[in-house]
């Protein structure tokens, strides 16, 4: 990975608007958070990998396998934020027991933002393979 600096950043202020996003609208329904995270989160977190790539100085020849490095460091990332964050965080500070079940509950939901993360990465990728094209022309 180019920059672990970079890719921490930019996940974490994906992440922080995620979960922004999907507290404010998880109080007017489950669906409603779900539909708003699956729209406005693939446009963020595709702005956010074509930012990487350009603040780690990517060339075109090297993007894409340093969009996979990415994509596997940011699900990683997810992952155990998503773990700390729900099962422990969350429950705890509701008063309630930690809920060790947060990934069999949120099923298919969670699994899918995973796969729409790797889709706005590689979406990324095409975006910053472009402007190469462009700009070499």
């Amino acid at each position: 990975m180019k920059s672990i600096f970079w890719a921490t950043t930019f996940f974490l202020g994906g992440y922080l608007i995620a979960t922004v996003v999907g507290f404010a609208t998880y109080f007017i329904s489950e669906v409603v958070m779900w539909l708003s995270i699956f729209i406005a989160m693939p446009v963020v977190f595709c702005i956010l990998a074509y930012s990487y790539l350009t603040k780690a100085r990517c060339r075109a020849a090297e993007a894409r396998a340093e969009m996979v490095r990415l994509i596997s460091f940011w699900i990683g990332l997810s992952f155990a934020l998503d773990a700390i964050t729900y099962i422990g965080i969350v429950p705890m500070a509701s008063g309630m027991n930690p809920n060790w079940h947060f990934f069999l509950d949120q099923s298919p939901w969670i699994w899918i933002s995973y796969l729409v993360l790797i889709a706005s990465g590689f979406a990324a990728v095409l975006a910053f393979e472009k402007r190469w094209l462009n700009s070499a022309a």
